[in-house]
């Protein structure tokens, strides 16, 4: 296939991921105000629903996609950004929760920024 063995495409650990995890996901989304929850896959960091909202505040820059999951009634919604600018975010913010595959921001600090910026 890519002339490597044993060496699984890029875009399958986010369909592993999607697959396996997702209603899990989606159940700590619900009502999620105060996270944003990144979870890692190849170069790419991705967020769901609530998360990924924040995300796109954040960055501006991500790559949204909606999508439908056999288990869950509602289109999904997620952003990606690369690894690379959320290494360039982390060096100056602390993650609540800083994992190889999953990283945990506070949103709260983007709260404050938007009513400071209203005041």
């Amino acid at each position: 296939m890519n002339g490597k063995p044993n060496v699984e495409p890029p875009w399958m650990s986010l369909k592993r991921l999607i697959e396996t995890r997702m209603i899990e996901i989606l159940c700590k989304e619900q009502g999620n105000k105060r996270y944003i929850r990144l979870y890692g896959t190849e170069d790419y960091w991705h967020a769901f629903e609530e998360s990924a909202f924040q995300l796109e505040r954040l960055f501006r820059k991500g790559e949204t996609t909606l999508f439908s999951h056999k288990d869950y009634p509602f289109p999904v919604v997620m952003v990606s950004i690369p690894d690379s600018e959320l290494r360039t975010y982390i060096r100056q913010h602390i993650p609540v929760c800083d994992k190889p595959d999953y990283k945990k921001l506070l949103a709260a600090e983007l709260l404050r920024r938007r009513v400071s910026c209203m005041a």
